[in-house]
């Protein structure tokens, strides 16, 4: 009789791809909506499931017909929700079953199945002393297998070897094995224990079977092939797959042979091409090493190295053609077009000629790098950029060796592929911006790129063979030249850029920018009021700058307003074409104005004086103040002045500490008095020695309660006997001081050499005072200098005879 089958009801969970066996810990991830369930109700229950494999794995909702017929019950051990609300459980399988049916719930099935039982030999039978060879050849053969393979711990191998279990072992190893979910589903339902092992270690020696011969295989390959039947072997392939590949084409290294020929090389690189090509030959098609070696002849075979037709340009340069391009693309900067047109000139009687390296130094947005690209085209040659700001590793210029991964050349090198000819024009621009650290100092690899002497043999470290630089025009762009090293400084021609005056940018903005702007924001037809009045309004609210970079901008910000009215005005129907620009719509376009010029003061003040001041965005008239107090002999300085400045304050103070008996100052006065210097808009940082003279004026002014003229403005450096030493950029500084109303400058005599600098219609309007000691400018701006220098009987002359003399009027205005 058969004996009555009990029926358990447990939530079930289909699994794809997978069979768990009794006694085995596996984690499952659980992602199906109904499955999910099922664990949800196992955990709120007694954590069991019956797991059975699906036979196709594509199914979504399996039925009875879908399952295999054996399966595990199996307890969660641990559940963790995942991110993406999925479950991943751990779970150990407790015993086998029998899946009799599926009772399908709303949003979860349970299987009703019927316990399963391994039939075990008799002990002490026969049968059972078959089993256990069998299963202690299955535990020898998984051994071997694990050494090759390193599936499971030796831990593990050793804890399997404890079991007494023979089932147990068994399902374990099964459980283990890399084999297909239908040969495992064939063990889990063979039910007699001697047949189990047997399928099992089947299976098992298949597995040992299979990578012994992938290692003898490998082995013998080893063994067997010698060098030239690998390259006969390799070769063969090789020749094979490029005939299938190219369907026709040429062959790939007869395309580079003749490539080679073609390009006319100098003998060291053609050999060095040629060598690359038998090595390229001799590899795998696709090793890594192969790509390494086309590219570097790629490299070779792009660059141009002169021998080649297309490898030279040559000069197209004329003088009246240059002069013309030159006038066209840029506005005013005289001398830095003569000497363009100087280099220019050598060029054409001596082509050859190395010539210097021009070094374009200035401050942002004044055109130098559209002065190289224009000199470019005066000489008819390719034009080409490297920016070097930030640059600070040296394998920037000279590449990286191709013993690294990913190594390429360096900056030159690729510039020189990208012109396509040897004799380009290069503009390094920002050299001053480069730095260096522990990867080496770029701006000492650029001495042999400059050098005439050292350039026709530059060598670069992937490449690896010398080329000739000594054709190129190599042109630099800097905003300053005491960042740049000595060494680099030795071998540039340094041309100085001074900023633009305020009648320059109008004629530029007239001439170039707003035809641009408006071009670029299809306003071309309207009728806008950019007259001169309303360019400097803008020039002077809203840009603090030696260049037109923002007055571009600006310009471009008032067309865009402009272009959105004239739309709204075309909806509305009331079309408007014409546009003015007066102080009320300037303020409509671009806000209230961001920055004000400083102007003089109307009345003559006692204890101030007009300084001029030298920014990178030009000049201004910087205010300098003094005001003394009671105290206890201190100077304070304030208005954010740098050190010089502030060494130069103290100067002044000793000057006018030592003409005390002059100005009737008692012997103890400056011992009981504190003064107070102050130059306004203290955030912004000041510094430099030439507000010497001023500074010694505005303390004499304080002290002697003598006003100053407000039309007067001075510059330059005072030492202690008070002679007046020579300053920089009085261009600048006499550009702010017609703009702000002055009348008269007085500036060191050393300077009158810089008046021819001054446009002509600003000469018109000043009136300049050339001085030698700091007593003509008080005899030239104090209201009773003279009676205050006057020798009174039995005093010591004030300083020697021929510094008696007031200071030179030059240009007086008409």
């Amino acid at each position: 009789m058969h004996e009555k089958k009990s029926f358990v009801k447990y939530p079930l969970l289909p699994l794809r791809d997978m069979v768990l066996f009794p006694r085995s810990v596996s984690s499952l991830y659980v992602g199906r909506d109904r499955s999910m369930e099922a664990v949800r109700l196992a955990m709120d229950g007694n954590r069991l499931l019956a797991v059975f494999t699906q036979q196709k794995t594509d199914t979504v909702l399996p039925a009875r017909e879908d399952l295999f017929a054996i399966g595990t019950v199996v307890e969660i051990l641990q559940l963790l929700k995942m991110p993406d609300g999925t479950f991943k459980i751990l779970v150990e399988g407790l015993h086998s079953v029998e899946l009799a049916e599926i009772e399908e719930q709303e949003t979860f099935a349970s299987a009703l199945v019927s316990p399963v039982t391994v039939e075990l030999p008799k002990e002490g039978s026969r049968e059972a002393e078959i089993a256990a060879r069998s299963l202690e050849k299955l535990q020898t053969a998984f051994e071997t297998f694990n050494k090759d393979n390193s599936t499971v711990a030796p831990e593990f191998i050793a804890e399997l070897n404890q079991k007494k279990d023979p089932l147990h072992i068994t399902d374990s190893i099964a459980h283990l094995l890399p084999i297909s979910f239908q040969q495992k589903q064939n063990i889990l339902e063979t039910l007699q224990l001697t047949e189990r092992i047997e399928k099992v270690k089947t299976s098992l020696e298949g597995q040992v079977e299979l990578q012994q011969l992938e290692n003898r295989i490998q082995e013998k390959v080893r063994s067997q092939m010698d060098k030239m039947q690998r390259h006969f072997y390799l070769n063969e392939q090789m020749k094979v797959i490029r005939d299938e590949m190219s369907e026709g084409e040429p062959d790939e290294f007869d395309a580079y042979r003749q490539k080679i020929e073609d390009r006319n090389l100098p003998d060291e690189v053609k050999s060095r091409a040629e060598t690359e090509l038998k090595r390229l030959e001799k590899m795998p098609p696709l090793s890594a090493e192969s790509t390494v070696v086309r590219n570097y002849l790629d490299w070779i075979l792009d660059l141009p190295w002169g021998g080649h037709a297309d490898d030279l340009t040559i000069d197209a340069a004329d003088m009246q053609v240059a002069a013309e391009i030159l006038e066209e693309s840029h506005y005013s900067l005289e001398k830095i077009k003569d000497r363009i047109l100087e280099f220019i000139a050598v060029r054409q009687l001596r082509p050859n000629s190395p010539g210097p390296v021009l070094c374009l130094v200035g401050p942002p947005g004044v055109g130098k790098t559209s002065l190289a690209k224009s000199l470019a085209k005066c000489l008819g040659r390719t034009f080409a950029r490297i920016s070097l700001g930030g640059v600070r590793d040296e394998a920037e210029i000279r590449g990286h060796r191709r013993t690294y991964i990913g190594a390429l050349p360096g900056r030159i090198i690729s510039t020189m592929k990208k012109a396509g000819t040897v004799n380009p024009v290069i503009l390094l621009d920002e050299i001053d911006k480069m730095s260096s650290d522990y990867r080496g100092n770029p701006s000492a690899a650029l001495l042999e790129v400059l050098d005439p002497e050292q350039n026709s043999e530059f060598t670069d470290h992937y490449m690896e063979l010398p080329y000739d630089l000594s054709q190129v025009l190599f042109l630099c762009t800097a905003n300053v030249v005491h960042s740049i090293p000595e060494p680099l400084q030795d071998r540039l021609e340094i041309v100085r850029l001074s900023g633009y005056t305020e009648m320059e940018k109008i004629q530029i903005a007239r001439r170039y920018l707003i035809a641009r702007q408006m071009e670029n924001t299809g306003t071309k037809e309207l009728k806008i009021d950019f007259n001169n009045k309303s360019i400097a309004r803008i020039i002077r609210g809203y840009t603090r700058e030696a260049g037109v970079r923002e007055l571009d901008r600006q310009i471009g910000r008032i067309t865009r307003r402009i272009a959105r009215e004239f739309l709204e005005s075309r909806l509305a129907g009331k079309e408007i074409t014409e546009y003015e620009l007066d102080k009320t719509s300037i303020e409509k376009y671009l806000g209230v104005p961001q920055f004000r010029i400083n102007v003089r003061e109307k009345e003559a003040t006692v204890g101030q004086v007009h300084g001029l001041a030298w920014t990178s965005a030009g000049g201004d008239i910087m205010n300098i103040e003094a005001a003394l107090a009671h105290g206890k002999g201190k100077l304070i300085l304030t208005g954010n002045l740098g050190d010089v400045m502030k060494e130069s304050a103290n100067t002044a103070l000793g000057f006018v500490r030592s003409m005390g008996h002059r100005l009737n100052l008692s012997d103890d006065f400056f011992d009981r008095t504190d003064i107070f210097l102050h130059v306004p808009e203290g955030a912004i940082p000041k510094d430099g020695p030439s507000a010497g003279l001023a500074m010694a004026l505005t303390l004499i002014s304080a002290i002697t309660q003598q006003p100053v003229p407000g039309n007067f403005a001075l510059t330059g450096e005072i030492t202690l006997r008070g002679l007046a030493l020579p300053i920089g950029g009085l261009k600048e500084k006499s550009l702010a001081a017609y703009r702000g109303g002055i009348t008269d400058i007085i500036c060191p005599r050393d300077n009158r050499k810089d008046l021819d600098e001054i446009p002509a219609n600003v000469r018109e309007h000043l009136r300049f005072h050339f001085v030698e000691h700091m007593r003509n400018v008080l005899q030239l701006a104090l209201v009773n200098g003279e009676e205050l220098l006057r020798d009174k009987p039995g005093q010591v002359p004030f300083y020697s005879p021929h510094l008696n003399r007031p200071g030179v009027e030059i240009n007086k205005p008409s």
